[in-house]
């Protein structure tokens, strides 16, 4: 059977192995669905194979202070060079979906890290309840506070990122 690799840090190993255990599923078992949910599965998508190659090129002519705006976009939003935005632009255009950039990716992922943190808080609080009732006394109000107010910032997180990114495409003078 064939067999993909990748090497992963501290971090992202364990922020891996809380969320297959939160999920309740063998870290191979976890990454084979997400494999097949991502891709559409072998059998759901059999074009996927066929998919057709990048060769298609586009030429875009802009006046000088159009070309100017559109660097100082593609700089202020954090894309490698301008034909990395506009091929973003295009897409966005076509699928109506979100492009993201390499920095929005990574918040993403520090976000998950950040909710797969919060799954082990809610794997305690549920631990320390399950106990014993008058055990369950030592589970202090604030520590729910807190743990409620870090669920909080991370849907803003997400809901200010994805925000930003529909948000991009609209047309603005700057």
């Amino acid at each position: 059977m064939p067999r993909a690799e990748t090497r992963l840090s501290e971090e992202e190993k364990q922020a891996w192995v809380d969320f297959c255990q939160f999920a309740g599923e063998p870290e191979a078992k976890m990454l084979r669905k997400m494999i097949l949910k991502v891709s559409g599965g072998a059998e759901a998508n059999p074009a996927a194979s066929k998919r057709e190659p990048k060769t298609g090129k586009v030429t875009v002519r802009l006046t000088e202070s159009e070309r100017v705006k559109l660097l100082e976009k593609v700089e202020r939003e954090g894309y490698e060079n301008p034909t990395k935005w506009t091929t973003a632009l295009v897409r966005s255009a076509l699928h109506r979906e979100p492009v993201l950039t390499d920095d929005e990716v990574a918040a993403l992922r520090e976000s998950n890290r950040e909710l797969a943190a919060i799954g082990r808080n809610l794997n305690q609080v549920a631990r320390a309840l399950n106990i014993e009732f008058r055990e369950s006394d030592k589970l202090k109000r604030e520590a729910i506070e807190k743990l409620a107010e870090r669920i909080e910032q991370h849907k803003d997180q997400v809901a200010a990122l994805l925000t930003r990114n529909m948000s991009r495409w609209e047309e603005d003078d700057g």
